[in-house]
């Protein structure tokens, strides 16, 4: 009877993941369409192409991208060739192959992939949480940190760069704590692979499979050290490969462009300026702690709270370890296989968090350059979470678990609510003093709502002549709008004298005081629609009352 109600319990919770997953997979491809276009799109694409272009030239295929993207330059002249391409490439290439001519099909296929690749990344998360907690009530509360917080919702759809790195970096730590587990070649190859990709994003991932190597040998059993030797050398091989092939630029086997890549990387050359606590400082010296204060005001304060006390908990086993480390078996800073994991995903977070702060690499829109590092926070959470399941009362356990729901439920209902503005979220204890302390909606992804409100007006005589006040280019958000109504429009940027109405999105990417003209609204206009979430306004259109005088 017993083994009767075990297997019951096991299919009725392989059921419900699958209808879970197969209604998030479903409501993404339902709403992928519904989302504006973020500011470095078109350069991510621009960067394929350039790609593209090279392999093209290599092997003699000749096609003429110009019908796609006007003005490639070779990929040895071209400024950020230095950028990974592992998305970027692939996606230029399906447009060639689908012959996407126009933009808006463009970008709404883009979104779909980039959709895709989050959800089949969110399917791994939940198998890489079975891994470590083997319990499905933890691993769901670890899916749904993720999908369920309104951020990376909403960017799932939208951001080439920082969300596609997270997504093959949740592919990457699976496979090499597989790697690390198991002496499979299946397991060698996939976590070479993942890794490669993940590179192939951002030069940054490059400690992944460092880490993991260490790890390999760190383990003080050395009863095995020829098949430690032999996963070593496949491991390399292949990662070598892998990193080679995906990125075009570094088909010449010149090691120092990775060497150029990563310094870039620790510095890069922007010189513009962050609105941080209502001041603008430059994005080359920003304090240590503007990670940890972005990070708290976007997240959920629930996952907040059990994210910090996993990592402080994490913290206390591994320096206890430390501590005591010759007391373990082997001088290991484990005591067993879980802990193992336990101190590779802290270091996982570690190492790049402690590299930011020490070089002052330069950081800008929020903390999205280190979205990748959530999934190992949300597990280091889980840990702490797990370690109350076991160890502390039963019903402790269950009314944190219901504070939880409680918290994942706000965060539907928020997405619901305010779709597709989900990537405007700030926790309940932050939003009622960020406005005029930190930037909005960095990205102009809702810009595209408001012109399309404009269009909805019958009153007005088109084209519309629209200034902008703010730093945000609508020339951007004009390639996802429909071809037949991008013409109902003309952007002249500042001049606001010739202008119909003139749009913001309150975000000052250089102090107004340098450019008054530009940031400044004239007297002769007034407000006319506002695009208002949670009481803060993300976008705001001024009617020139000259004109319109009725």
């Amino acid at each position: 009877m017993n083994l009767l109600n075990y297997t019951k319990r096991y299919f009725e919770s392989k059921i419900l993941i699958f209808v879970f997953l197969a209604i998030y997979l479903l409501s993404g491809i339902f709403i992928f369409k519904d989302y504006g276009i973020s500011f470095d799109e078109n350069i991510n694409r621009f960067n394929g192409f350039v790609s593209l272009k090279y392999i093209f030239q290599k092997l003699g295929v000749d096609i003429n991208l110009s019908l796609f993207v006007n003005n490639l330059p070779n990929l040895a002249d071209y400024a950020d060739k230095a950028y990974g391409v592992a998305f970027d490439l692939p996606v230029a290439l399906f447009e060639v192959i689908l012959k996407l001519s126009d933009s808006q099909q463009v970008y709404f296929f883009k979104h779909l992939i980039n959709f895709l690749i989050f959800f089949s990344s969110s399917v791994v998360f939940y198998f890489l949480l079975k891994n470590i907690f083997k319990n499905n009530i933890i691993s769901l509360f670890g899916l749904f940190f993720l999908i369920s917080s309104p951020r990376i919702f909403a960017e799932s759809f939208y951001n080439p760069k920082d969300i596609i790195l997270m997504s093959f970096f949740i592919f990457a730590i699976f496979f090499n704590i597989k790697f690390l587990q198991e002496n499979n070649n299946k397991y060698i190859i996939l976590a070479s692979l993942f890794s490669a990709l993940a590179i192939d994003v951002r030069i940054i991932a490059i400690y992944l499979p460092l880490l993991t190597l260490f790890f390999l040998f760190f383990n003080g059993d050395n009863k095995n050290l020829n098949e430690k030797l032999t996963k070593f050398f496949k491991y390399i091989v292949f990662f070598i490969l892998f990193f080679i092939l995906f990125w075009p630029w570094m088909w010449d086997l010149n090691f120092y462009k990775l060497i150029t890549s990563l310094a870039e990387f620790k510095n890069y050359p922007w010189n513009g300026e962050v609105l941080y606590f209502g001041n603008f400082l430059k994005a080359k010296f920003l304090p240590w702690h503007y990670f940890f204060v972005w990070f708290f005001i976007t997240t959920p304060i629930i996952f907040f709270l059990i994210i910090t006390m996993g990592l402080f908990r994490s913290l206390l086993i591994f320096f206890e370890n430390l501590i005591n480390i010759e007391k373990i078996n082997y001088y290991n800073l484990w005591k067993n296989k879980n802990e193992m994991i336990l101190v590779f995903i802290l270091f996982v977070f570690l190492i790049p968090v402690v590299s930011v702060i020490f070089f002052n690499s330069t950081l800008y829109n929020g903390w999205r350059q280190l979205y990748f590092l959530y999934p190992s926070l949300i597990i280091l959470g889980l840990y702490f979470l797990e370690y109350i399941r076991k160890h502390k009362n039963k019903y402790i356990f269950r009314i944190i678990s219901l504070i939880l729901v409680l918290q994942i439920l706000f965060n539907f209902f928020y997405i619901s609510k305010h779709h597709p503005h989900q990537h405007v979220y700030f926790n309940i204890l932050s939003k009622n003093f960020v406005k005029n302390n930190f930037p909005i909606d960095y990205w102009g992804v809702s810009n595209r709502e408001t012109l399309e409100r404009i269009l909805k007006n019958n009153e007005f005589i088109y084209p519309l002549k629209i200034s902008t006040a703010s730093f945000t280019d609508l020339n951007k958000t004009k390639l996802i709008i429909n071809e037949n109504l991008r013409e109902k429009f003309i952007f002249i940027e500042d001049d606001h004298d010739n202008a119909d109405l003139i749009f913001t999105n309150y975000y000052y990417f250089v102090r107004p005081i340098y450019n008054k003209k530009r940031y400044n609204i004239p007297n002769h206009f007034q407000s006319f629609y506002k695009l208002r979430i949670e009481g803060m306004t993300i976008n705001e259109i001024f009617i020139n009352k000259k004109k319109f005088s009725n």
